[in-house]
């Protein structure tokens, strides 16, 4: 057998050779990848070197440049700090400043006002004794110079009261009080005395009225103070031989009916220049090189037309000018017409017909004159002496120069009636009038307070207090002694009611006075004590508490009775009242009734009932419905 040798030969990448020559190259592929990457980290630390150091760098600088500018900053804020503690300081120095500017403006304010209102002090004491020296002499010489005097005295007097709206204007205390009253009537009354002024310079006074209804709610005041600037105006600048045209007219709307009121005044003078149309309303503006015819009694300062417009804004109209076109201008308001009365804060709606704001007639002396002693308490000495001498012929008078010194005497002696000044030294008017409600053995004397204060928070402060009724001066002399007797005459009225139904209710006295209460307590003491025969006038001033003498002077005083005449007349009140229970039961005769009201004689008792209400028991009793 042969043998055969068959070498077989290994695939060349498993020979040794090829392994080892595999190993080598990866060692030296590892070797070269090792360099290349040490190369590499190397070049990048260099360039991280690089890049830190120039990062570094310009974080120094910008670290540099925010120090500056922190630097900077810094004294900026400093700066700023300085200024606004100076700022600070300026605005805390000009709040004191402005405080002192507001405390003297207002200083300045009340001395304009109190220097003002004592005006109508002086003017009082010159309009009311040349009045009364007109109604004395007889002499035409006296009398053409007195009305002089008068005419410059009430021109003065319309001096002081533009003065004194416009301040009101300015510190918006100027209030609408409306009235119910006859437009047309309150107008025709305005125009009377202007046709005087008119016809002196041939000047035709004409008007033109379209109102079917001139029963309206107006400001008499306020429409007074429009229409008299805008006549006399008219007037003013209306040559000799014009016409001055009044137009009044009530004009609908056709947006849910609301009427308006149209006043327009014109004339045939030679009109208002272009430049002034927008000007003349401006206060204390005053058109030049323009004709004047003045008319007394009207002021030329420049504020009449501005306090029309105030007074018309504050009425929700509107007021303008406009020149004619063939001579002069006219002057158109248009004013929101109220008939009915409705709810505005705004508006204050008073009823005109009150007999206690409207003076009646004094063609009568009043009764019982020499029996009433009235205390005026007023700090001028002439004016206390102008008002003693309208008094002085009907009522017994005495003086104080204050509030205090008033007190005094109406401790010290018996007073029927009060005038007082509002505003005086040491205790004013208010003062007085509260110190006189809270004292109870003088709350029951009336009380009429005198001052030139127009405002109406003064007026309804003094209500208030319990005045009776508010004068303001100048007034006329009649007014006064009207007034006087006006308020005498309203309460003998509310005490004959009373007499006839014993009802404290019907006296017409604020349910907290004082009065009120004291009455309330009279009526419960006569109520529990009236069956009571030997209940008498020192029992009642007992049950009371107060004295017989201070029972009588108060129960004389509120209701027009003596103690002894109320415990009377209250018995045969009720006795009255069970007579007419009585007609048809016949249950009590005559003389019952009168044991049963107190009475011990049934005699006395007739001829007392028959005194009282002028009939008999007996017919009363037996008398047929």
């Amino acid at each position: 057998m042969t043998e055969l040798n068959i070498t077989i030969v290994p695939y060349f990448y498993k020979t040794a050779w090829f392994i080892l020559l595999i190993i080598i190259l990866v060692l030296v592929s590892v070797w070269q990848f090792y360099q290349w990457r040490i190369r590499t980290l190397k070049r990048q630390k260099e360039y991280l070197h690089c890049t830190v150091e120039e990062r570094t760098h310009e974080l120094e600088q910008q670290k540099h440049l925010l120090e500056n500018q922190t630097e900077e900053l810094s004294r900026q804020n400093q700066m700023l700090t300085q200024q606004n503690e100076k700022i600070t300081r300026q605005k805390a120095q000009l709040i004191r400043m402005s405080r002192k500017v507001q405390e003297l403006t207002l200083d300045k304010i009340s001395f304009f006002t109190n220097i003002t209102h004592e005006f109508r002090t002086p003017i009082t004491l010159i309009i009311g004794p040349i009045e009364r020296a007109l109604k004395l002499s007889y002499n035409p010489q006296v009398i053409e110079q007195l009305h002089f005097v008068e005419r410059n005295s009430k021109y003065l007097l319309s001096l002081v009261n533009q003065l004194m709206d416009f301040r009101k204007v300015e510190s918006g205390k100027l209030e609408i009080v409306k009235t119910r009253g006859n437009f047309l009537k309150f107008i025709d009354s305005l125009i009377t005395p202007f046709e005087v002024f008119a016809g002196e310079r041939n000047i035709v006074l004409k008007r033109y009225y379209r109102m079917e209804t001139p029963e309206i709610l107006y400001d008499e005041e306020a429409m007074r103070k429009v229409v008299t600037n805008l006549l006399s105006n008219a007037i003013k600048f209306t040559p000799n031989g014009g016409t001055v045209s009044l137009y009044i007219s009530s004009l609908s709307s056709g947006e849910g009916g609301k009427e308006s009121l149209y006043i327009c005044v014109g004339d045939t003078g030679q009109g208002i220049p272009e430049e002034d149309l927008n000007r003349i309303f401006n206060r204390f503006y005053q058109s030049q090189n323009q004709v004047k015819y003045p008319v007394y009694g009207q002021a030329g300062t420049g504020i009449g037309l501005y306090l029309c417009k105030r007074i018309v804004q504050m009425h929700g109209g509107e007021i303008k000018v406009r020149n004619k076109r063939l001579s002069g201008c006219s002057f158109r308001l248009l004013l929101p017409l109220q008939r009915e009365e409705e709810k505005d804060d705004k508006l204050i709606i008073i009823d005109s017909n009150d007999s206690s704001i409207h003076a009646t007639s004094t063609s009568e002396t009043p009764k019982e004159k020499e029996a009433l002693t009235i205390l005026v308490v007023e700090d001028n000495v002439d004016m206390r002496g102008y008002i003693r001498s309208i008094l002085h012929e009907h009522y017994n008078v005495l003086e104080a120069a204050n509030g205090e010194e008033a007190l005094h005497i109406l401790n010290s002696n018996p007073v029927d009636f009060i005038i007082s000044d509002l505003m005086m030294p040491v205790m004013d008017g208010i003062e007085l009038s509260r110190r006189v409600k809270d004292a109870f053995a003088i709350s029951h004397i009336p009380f009429l307070m005198l001052t030139a204060k127009t405002s109406q928070e003064a007026r309804l402060e003094s209500y208030r207090m319990g005045v009776d009724e508010y004068l303001l001066k100048p007034f006329d002399e009649t007014l006064l002694l009207t007034r006087i007797q006006n308020i005498l005459e309203n309460r003998k009225r509310y005490q004959r009611k009373f007499t006839l139904n014993m009802d404290v209710d019907v006296l017409n006295m604020e349910e907290e006075s004082g009065d009120k209460k004291f009455l309330n307590q009279v009526m419960e003491v006569i109520k529990e004590n009236y069956k009571n025969s030997y209940f008498e006038v020192s029992d009642f001033s007992e049950a009371v508490g107060v004295s017989k003498s201070l029972l009588n002077k108060k129960l004389q005083s509120l209701i027009g009775q003596s103690a002894g005449q109320f415990i009377r007349n209250y018995r045969l009140n009720i006795a009255r009242e069970l007579i007419l229970k009585n007609r048809e039961t016949k249950n009590m005769n005559i003389a019952e009734i009168a044991y049963e009201v107190g009475f011990n004689d049934p005699k006395y008792f007739t001829r007392c009932f028959t005194k009282y209400f002028n009939t008999t028991p007996s017919s009363l009793l037996n008398k047929e419905e």
